[in-house]
């Protein structure tokens, strides 16, 4: 009955707008006005005339019964109006200006006197917002053109409005460190909604603006921060919009360079020296008539060419002696050899037995320690690991003083263009189409996603894209109070490369000295090595990463080829009825996303230390030699091809219920159908449910070279289904789209996301009285207050990146205590399943060996329905027009995020198991052990201890144990056939059918709370100012889906957003130098000068703490880990400068008990700060009437402020932990010269 309501409900409102009427344009403008007499009596049927200084379009009404006239969807720009009365003179205007998204108001007052007449905004200066209770700020073309920006990329202005942080620096996930990537309002970064002339502009993958038009070609572009109505939504922060430039009825252009040179820059705080640097910006824009009064267009072309040197952060490289083995000049190692297979292998190395005797050292045997085995620890080169010793001395130079740092070049080249016609059909219909079209491709020396990237150089990665849109309007004002405009538009983005390395070869090829069969690889048994089996144009080194040390190979996270398409409709219409103007609405977009992902095909290793064979020494240089690593991580690639439709619908209504009050309210309602993959190729993960559409059989053999698998033999069959005899290895959970219950996008359909809006605009009337002196008079204050919902959608990379990525179409083992050049052989000599050898594309009903995925690792696992993210948006604030043309604001703005997504490990391992292990004589468990096997005889628990179990039938065994007890993984769902008390279902091989099991959960939620204050003066007298000041806190418990909680309460996550500063301050200036009367060439030199300006004061983002190393025992990693340190004192900030390196005191940490997340918040407060000052020079030069040239010099961070980054907060990794590495740019010089006519 519920649902019958539901859809009843929905078939109602979708009548009411589609039967109806059909948004509210944002990419055109409104102008209202009332005409008074001089006794404020309205002047009824005046006839007013608005004509567009740029392309004289007109348009005429006749004003109302109460003197009002309106010209809705007028093309932003400037105009000219004129009003003709009986008994007036005629009365002109110019230099009205219509603004993308807002409605110009004026107040027109005719006089019986001819020329006594006026016409001003309403509110005198116009500034004043009285007519809704959105915040925003529109930025003119003169602040997008002459204000300095360091990357000419327009979405910097974004950040300076008040309540908009910049994440670069933050780190917080892919690209978010783009300049249009903020976080607005205590949203998310990644909730924006980007337009330009009103379509589609956002990429699909992770949400950046991907369409960036130059700077020239750029009318105005508008940013709506919080509580917009109903006619704009699908995601929670900010909308933005921007409009591009319009031929006019003369030929109008430009050209220009932008150019910069290393000789002009200073040297960064790290940088060893000025770092290489050229840049070259090149482009131009032209306009105008092709029919006079009819038709125009406008075309931009702009080019980039660059390279730049980037310097690395101080690497710690071995010594020449410790490259020898030598490490004497550091303290004895304290480990000892654990596993007897271990000793045996290092034994069977030529040479290195008889070397350890020749030099005095015990025979090696498990039991024995290093430092007996090594005396003076000198560990013999003929006991290295041939791989290992062949990739140092190809990739790890060496450094000084054992710290190497370079300056490799980036490169890249971009190029631009757009083409714009206008055409009106009528002086009430005009048609647009607009084609923007950009293609890129550059190199960077230092690859990095997530982290994952070598930082040394000789690993970078290449990026190949190419963004376009083709966008189509027509606007028609049916009448004085009527208007429609009707959009389509198509979105492109491509990647033919993201992330794609730099140096590629099959990794067989990766070693110079050690034959091809003998480099990660085994001659005798190659599934013990990396066979990806996908070419030497995709494979490579593999990533290699010594905790606090040296990272060499390719980039851990893997490289993408992708496109996308959209197919956006919008109908927009408003209606002016009596006091109510009226908006009705529908956006449809169908969006198509394919994506060829290679995750970590060519595997990762990391050497972390604390293992059951570690060295025990104050690097991880001896282990790396050795070959043994702490974990292999391997992935596949995988494909998907995604879909779904996005269909918003609203209502919204500005009911003025008095002249100066205003009640704006509305109802958005959002239908986003789930993600699918046309192929099906995606899965879930749902407790106790067996799959039925693959079957399970045990391999005959391995393709890489006919090995058979013993587990055959172990059970007889190779029949491993929920009912056969080797059914212990069955994936039980693991479901597809078709199994009972899982829908085609993993998730249900959700129906329920409509969003109310709600403001109320009031601009005081007071003439006299202390009233009016305290709001100034009619029109010079407002009052404004505003409620309400907002709802999200999920970017790309939560459904590709993740769901595509699990068998049996792709997989991504970890395995602890491997050996470097055989990472499928376990340290202590058990073989590990190596599913990788090519694609993998099974169909549909075949049957699948599940068990060569063990330990199979899900990401991104959904819930069966799935509830739209969404926040809540309020505040009140106060305008007032101080002086004219001058606006200050003042504002109290909040909002809280809801069901908001973030990475949860729902298998994570079971501490207290782990930490009962340690006291049962002859049991060890410790970092990483939840995917180890662990067998109890009977009677091996002490009387009194009780061993609590992660699964089966009971919960807890308290010894003496009658019986002996099998555990294969100490996860929830590590073998889910698996009776711990009866050995039943347990996989015979020791390997747990799954790791972790990693949840895209609505758990997370966000407060914000905010003092905004805004001081705004338009351009008067030669100079234009925007100042914004933010007093805020943020809070939240995930800043990004990416972010992971902790597994047992995600409360307890919550702490200071990754994006939270405390106060930010910015001002932006220009100013227009007056001129002095002089003669001859002097009144060349001297005037013609401006300044412009850019300040930027801000307190420092807090700290991500956290500990890797497993000490809590759960062994969950995903994008991050879970585990921070115990915090025993308050954080002291030291002076980078005179404490080595140190922002702040590592001591006032100290590790977690064993087993336990320790006590501090996920994030502390705060890093560095930012005190940055740009600035512009020009010299305008006219050359004639209607044509100048500019010349430029801009100076970015003009006083070469050094200002860090935030420090390391990887507990886990005491050489770095607490330290800075890395600081923003040290002052940049940038010279131009631009021609405009």
């Amino acid at each position: 009955m519920r649902s019958r309501k539901l859809r009843l409900s929905v078939i109602l409102f979708l009548g009411a707008f589609l039967g109806v009427l059909p948004s509210r344009a944002q990419s055109t403008a409104e102008v209202r006005g009332k005409v008074t007499d001089a006794s404020h009596k309205p002047v009824v049927s005046a006839f007013v005339i608005i004509t567009g200084a740029e392309t004289s379009m007109m348009r005429a009404a006749t004003t109302d019964d109460t003197g009002t006239f309106q010209f809705p969807s007028l093309p932003v720009g400037t105009y000219h109006i004129e009003v003709k009365a009986d008994g007036f003179p005629d009365f002109e205007a110019g230099d009205i200006r219509a603004s993308i998204g807002q409605v110009k108001q004026l107040a027109i007052v005719l006089s019986e006197k001819a020329g006594s007449a006026s016409a001003q905004p309403a509110g005198s200066s116009g500034v004043v917002e009285a007519g809704n209770a959105q915040l925003g700020v529109v930025m003119n073309d003169l602040e997008v053109t002459e204000l300095p920006l360091k990357s000419r990329d327009t979405f910097e202005l974004l950040q300076l409005q008040p309540g908009v942080q910049s994440t670069v620096g933050v780190n917080l996930f892919f690209e978010g460190s783009k300049p249009g990537v903020i976080a607005v309002n205590g949203g998310r970064a990644r909730s924006n909604n980007y337009n330009v002339n009103g379509g589609a502009a956002g990429e699909q993958m992770v949400n950046f603006p991907s369409l960036q038009p130059s700077p020239d070609s750029i009318s105005e572009f508008r940013v709506i921060s919080h509580n917009y109505d109903a006619a704009l939504g699908r995601n929670s922060g900010s909308v933005l919009n921007v409009v591009t430039k319009s031929g006019s009825h003369r030929f109008h252009g430009s050209a220009y360079e932008f150019l910069r040179n290393n000789a002009l820059n200073s040297k960064g705080y790290f940088d060893l020296t000025t770092p290489d640097f050229k840049q070259n910006e090149f482009g131009g824009t032209f306009g105008g008539p092709i029919r006079q009064g009819k038709t125009f267009f406008f075309s931009s072309y702009e080019g980039r060419r660059f390279t730049q040197g980037i310097t690395s952060q101080p690497v710690a490289v071995p010594t020449s002696q410790e490259r020898g083995g030598d490490f004497s000049a550091g303290t004895t190692f304290i480990g000892k050899i654990q596993d007897a297979f271990v000793a045996t292998t290092l034994s069977n190395r030529p040479g290195c037995a008889a070397a350890v005797a020749l030099a005095g050292g015990l025979p090696i045997a498990a039991g024995t320690s290093y430092a007996a085995i090594f005396p003076g620890n000198v560990i013999p080169t003929q006991c290295f690991d041939p791989t290992a010793a062949d990739l140092m001395q190809q990739f790890v130079p060496a450094g000084t003083n054992g710290v190497f740092q370079a300056s490799p070049n980036a490169s890249g080249r971009a190029d631009q263009g757009t083409f714009r016609l206008d055409h009106n059909l009528t002086s009430q219909q005009q048609l647009s189409f607009y084609y923007y079209f950009s293609d890129d491709s550059g190199h960077r020396p230092f690859a990095d996603l997530q982290d994952l990237g070598a930082n040394l150089p000789g690993f970078g990665d290449q990026t190949k894209e190419r963004f376009q849109q083709l966008n189509a309007s027509h606007t028609w004002a049916i009448n004085a109070k009527t208007s429609n405009e009707l959009r389509l538009v198509f979105y492109r983005g491509a990647q033919g490369k993201l992330l794609a390395p730099a140096r590629t070869n099959p990794v067989q090829d990766s070693c110079a000295t050690v034959p091809a069969d003998q480099c990660f690889s085994d001659p005798s048994n190659p599934r013990l090595g990396i066979h990806p089996g996908y070419g030497g144009q995709t494979e490579g080194v593999p990533l290699i990463s010594l905790s606090g040390g040296f990272t060499i190979g390719n980039n851990g996270s893997g490289t993408f080829r992708q496109d996308g398409n959209i197919y956006q409709g919008i109908d927009n219409y408003g209606k002016v009825i009596g006091n109510h103007t009226l908006k009705f609405g529908t956006d449809i977009r169908r969006q198509q996303f394919n994506q060829l992902y290679l995750y970590a095909i060519n595997g990762t290793f990391q050497f972390t230390g604390g293992g059951p064979n570690d060295v025990g020494y104050t690097d991880l240089v001896p282990n790396y030699l050795l070959g043994l690593p702490d974990s292999f991580n391997e992935g596949s690639g995988n494909s998907v091809d995604a879909l779904t439709t996005q269909f918003h619908v609203y209502a919204q209504d500005a009911w003025k219920l008095r002249p100066n009050l205003t009640l704006n309210y509305g109802l958005r309602w959002e239908w986003n159908t789930p993600q699918y993959d046309s192929q099906n190729r995606v899965q879930a993960f749902r407790p106790g449910q067996a799959t039925k559409m693959f079957s399970c059989s045990l391999t005959a053999s391995n393709p890489i070279n006919g090995y058979v698998d013993p587990l055959q033999a172990v059970y007889g069959s190779s029949d491993c289904s929920p009912t056969g005899p080797a059914n212990a290895i069955f994936p039980l959970g693991l479901v597809f789209p078709g199994d009972t219950g899982v829908p085609q996008g993993l998730t249900n359909n959700y129906l329920h996301a409509f969003a109310p809006r709600l403001g109320l605009a009031w601009a005081p009337s007071a003439t006299d009285g202390w009233l009016a002196r305290i709001v100034g008079g009619p029109g010079k204050t407002s009052v404004r207050m505003g409620w309400g919902m907002f709802y999200d959608s999920n970017e790309e990379l939560l459904f590709g990146g993740d769901f595509a990525a699990q068998p049996p179409y792709g997989g991504s083992t970890v395995f602890s205590n491997v050996f470097f050049n055989t990472p499928f052989l376990n340290q202590n000599g058990s073989i590990n399943p190596n599913p990788y050898n090519g694609p993998l594309n099974p169909s549909r009903g075949s049957a699948v060996d599940f068990a060569l995925f063990r330990p199979i690792v899900l990401y991104g696992n959904f819930p069966n329905t799935l509830r739209n993210q969404y926040s809540e948006h309020y505040h009140v604030t106060v305008q007032r027009e101080v002086l004219r043309s001058v606006l200050v604001q003042l504002g109290y703005v909040g909002s809280q995020g809801h069901r908001l997504l973030a990475s949860m490990d729902q298998n994570y391992g079971n501490a207290q198991t782990c930490l009962d292990l340690n006291q049962i004589p002859g049991m060890s468990c410790g970092p990483y052990g939840a995917d180890s096997a662990y067998y109890i005889p009977a009677g091996a628990i002490p009387a009194g201890v009780t061993l609590h179990l992660p699964y089966g039938s009971v919960s807890s065994v308290t010894g003496p144990n009658a019986n002996p007890i099998t555990l294969v993984g100490l996860r929830k769902y590590s073998s889910p056939y698996c009776e711990p008390t009866t050995s039943v279902g347990c996989p015979a091989d020791g390997i747990p059918v799954f790791g972790s099991i990693f949840g895209i959960e609505p758990v997370a939620n966000s407060s914000y709370n905010a003092f905004q204050a805004l001081l705004r003066k338009s351009l008067s007298g030669g100079l234009q100012l925007l100042a914004a000041y933010t007093w805020s806190k943020s809070m939240d418990n995930a800043s990004s889906f990416e972010n992971s909680v902790n597994p047992i309460d995600p409360r307890k996550s919550r702490s200071l957003s990754l994006y939270d500063a405390r106060h930010r301050l910015s001002v932006s200036a220009y100013w227009q130098i007056p001129r002095v009367a002089l003669n001859n060439w002097a009144e060349h030199v001297v005037n013609g000068w401006s300044l412009s300006s850019i300040a930027t004061l801000q307190s420092g983002f807090p700290i991500r703490i956290t500990a890797t190393g497993d000490n809590e025992l759960m062994n969950s990693t995903d994008f991050e880990v879970v585990g921070e340190p115990n915090q025993v004192a308050p954080l002291r900030i030291l002076n980078p400068r005179t404490s080595g390196g140190y922002y702040f005191d590592p001591t006032s940490f100290v590790a977690a008990p064993l087993g336990q997340i320790g006590n501090t918040p996920r994030t502390v407060c705060c890093g560095p700060g930012i005190v940055n000052f740009d600035v512009g020079i020009q010299k305008n030069i006219r050359v004639r009437e209607g044509s100048n040239l500019e010349f430029r010099t801009e100076l970015f961070n003009i006083f070469n402020h050094t200002q860090f980054l935030n420090p390391a907060g990887d507990f886990g990794v005491p050489a770095t932990f607490g330290q800075v590495q890395k600081a923003r740019d040290p002052r940049l010089v940038q010279m131009a010269l631009r021609w405009t006519f």
